[in-house]
């Protein structure tokens, strides 16, 4: 008789966030998400993937341009793209669109319930489009909107997943 292995639960303070090509919102995601997990006294596993990345690519210039005002760096950041390795080491995926989403559900059913829209998770009153935008190759007016709707999101995001984490180790 054979039995089929459980998958192991990944650490509950593990997050991946996911873009398309990992190389302007997800890193910037992530590197915010730990700027923030920086000031608690927690250990967090953070990191970030593409459902359409080519492995290796730097990040974009201008997110690190503004990040580094903001005295964060992506300048190692190198992109990579999604696999089971990484969808299995991660609790919470965090994705910038719902085809994004779609995408990952598809390809990874067993985590279709940690497969979360950054703006639609936990959120009381999402907006009407949950999609985060994609400023890349676009005007700098559209990288500000990028990092003003993640100076909300960043914050409220871990929060949410914060008060989760609090249920889930309670449930254990």
């Amino acid at each position: 008789m054979f039995f089929k292995r459980q998958p192991k639960t990944p650490p509950f303070r593990s997050v991946l966030f996911v873009c398309t090509a990992n190389i302007t919102r997800s890193p910037s995601a992530e590197c915010m998400f730990k700027a923030v997990t920086d000031k608690t006294h927690d250990t967090w596993d953070i990191s970030s993937a593409g459902v359409n990345a080519m492995n290796g690519t730097g990040p974009n210039s201008v997110i690190n341009f503004i990040l580094s005002r903001r005295g964060l760096s992506v300048a190692k950041h190198r992109s990579r793209l999604v696999d089971k390795k990484l969808i299995n080491r991660y609790y919470w995926i965090i994705v910038m669109e719902r085809k994004h989403q779609e995408n990952l559900v598809k390809q990874f059913p067993d985590a279709a319930d940690r497969i979360q829209v950054m703006r639609e998770f936990g959120a009381f009153s999402p907006p009407d489009d949950v999609d985060m935008p994609d400023p890349t190759g676009k005007e700098i007016d559209d990288y500000t909107e990028l990092f003003s709707i993640l100076d909300i999101e960043v914050p409220r995001l871990y929060n949410v997943i914060n008060d989760q984490i609090i249920n889930l180790e309670m449930s254990l």
